[in-house]
């Protein structure tokens, strides 16, 4: 093989220090206990805290506090109750002749009721010319629901808002 004989690899050099300051050192413990020592330029000893913080009940006890202290603080900035919707439909031009009535569909066909029709076109139209879908939809003749609406008829209703008209009961 080789004409020289194993030789142990030379021993490295000692790791230099880095702390190269003096310290002021306090000791913490008692008989049968840890000692635990801080350096001078520690956190700790710079806050004049005791180095007793670093046993394991006291740090978790602190850190359960912070975790505590840290979710009341998320939930009183981001925290509360979910928005309420109102009831009903939203962007509804509201029927001064409606007095409450449930919508159609939800009732018998003899009871009078609410039918309710969305502006899909881009210009404003009055309430009274949705009245002609309302007849399709319902079975009413036109000039019952012109009656219930008399107020309603000449509401403007805005592209993208809903209108809200009333049906007569069927005799």
């Amino acid at each position: 093989m080789t004409d020289f004989p194993f030789q142990a690899p030379p021993v490295p050099p000692k790791a230099p220090s880095f702390n190269t300051a003096p310290h002021a050192v306090e000791r913490v413990g008692g008989a049968g206990e840890t000692t635990y020592t801080l350096p001078a330029d520690h956190i700790a000893a710079r806050l004049k805290l005791s180095a007793a913080i670093y046993k394991t009940k006291v740090a978790a006890g602190i850190l359960a506090g912070m975790l505590v202290i840290g979710l009341l603080f998320g939930a009183a900035l981001f925290g509360g109750s979910a928005p309420q919707q109102v009831a009903g439909l939203k962007g509804v031009i509201q029927n001064p002749d409606w007095n409450g009535l449930p919508r159609c569909g939800s009732v018998s066909k003899t009871s009078p009721c609410a039918v309710y029709f969305m502006n899909h076109s881009q210009n404003d139209r009055q309430a009274e010319d949705f009245f002609g879908e309302a007849v399709r939809q319902t079975g009413r003749q036109e000039y019952l629901i012109k009656i219930e609406n008399p107020h309603y008829a000449k509401t403007r209703i805005p592209p993208g808002y809903i209108a809200q008209i009333r049906i007569p009961p069927l005799r």
